[in-house]
């Protein structure tokens, strides 16, 4: 997505995205409405090409072949289990817990993985505190947009709309709301080496219910595109995150879509 004279960054790593690329992906947001079944077969295809060939893998993930093999990795946001393939081609853990909210997610990923003894699907989320609280998926026409689900109900609602969608009818968007169970991190009671996080901003509650997990094991923890929360209390466990450009890690280079966290444990052992 980045040019050869990229422009100016953004604070925490948002480039703002060429007129060309912007108008493409407006266009083609409206095209897969029209056809939702795609969305499995591409998500099944992605998986398949990852687990043979190593394809559609994010580099940070690809790194993690040099600390391999594991004991436990926790994917926070399981999606459609594109982590857990990735995860399994590269950390190679012994067991993989993957964390989904959504009913429709979760019950895809139990069945994806239904001969898989190795990973662990829980259908809860993660906060700084236990309890029920409603999730808030966008679905437009019949496509459901659940990798852009909140738990803030706002967000669900305005992301989606004429700046991000060619031919956006308001009318057309629909909210589905689901109550989820709450757990905090640390009352799971785990000992992780990597953490991956994706919760669509909800991070630093995330890493705020784990705040004993995470100064006990030290794990490398991966988050697209912290925010400043996140990155100072990761900071006070002693983690400090880094950017990887292509060659090496840049210490704080937070221009990246993902970010890494490490000990200086981990550090030493990426060089």
């Amino acid at each position: 997505m980045e040019g050869a004279a990229p422009g100016p960054v953004l604070e925490w790593g948002y480039r703002p995205e060429s007129w060309p690329l912007r108008e493409l992906r407006r266009q083609l947001r409206d095209l897969q409405t029209h056809f939702p079944a795609v969305r499995r077969a591409k998500f099944s295809a992605y998986n398949l090409a990852t687990r043979h060939l190593g394809l559609f893998v994010d580099p940070e993930i690809r790194l993690l072949r040099k600390l391999a093999p594991l004991d436990l990795a926790i994917d926070i946001g399981g999606n459609w289990g594109q982590s857990v393939v990735a995860l399994q081609r590269y950390a190679r853990p012994r067991k993989i817990i993957t964390i989904e909210p959504i009913p429709s997610l979760a019950e895809e990923l139990r069945q994806r993985f239904s001969g898989d003894s190795d990973v662990d699907v829980r259908e809860i989320a993660l906060g700084a505190a236990t309890g029920e609280q409603h999730i808030h998926v966008p679905r437009y026409r019949n496509f459901v947009y659940d990798g852009i689900a909140s738990l803030d109900r706002e967000a669900a609602v305005q992301w989606l709309d004429e700046r991000r969608m060619a031919r956006f009818t308001p009318d057309r968007l629909v909210i589905d709301s689901y109550k989820v169970r709450i757990e905090k991190l640390d009352a799971l009671e785990l000992a992780p080496d990597i953490i991956k996080i994706d919760v669509q901003g909800f991070e630093s509650q995330v890493i705020g219910g784990g705040i004993k997990t995470i100064a006990s094991h030290q794990p490398v923890i991966l988050i697209e595109r912290p925010d400043a929360s996140a990155v100072a209390v990761l900071g006070k466990l002693g983690l400090s995150p880094y950017g990887w450009n292509g060659k090496r890690l840049v210490p704080g280079d937070l221009t990246r879509k993902n970010a890494i966290f490490l000990s200086s444990r981990h550090r030493a052992l990426l060089d």
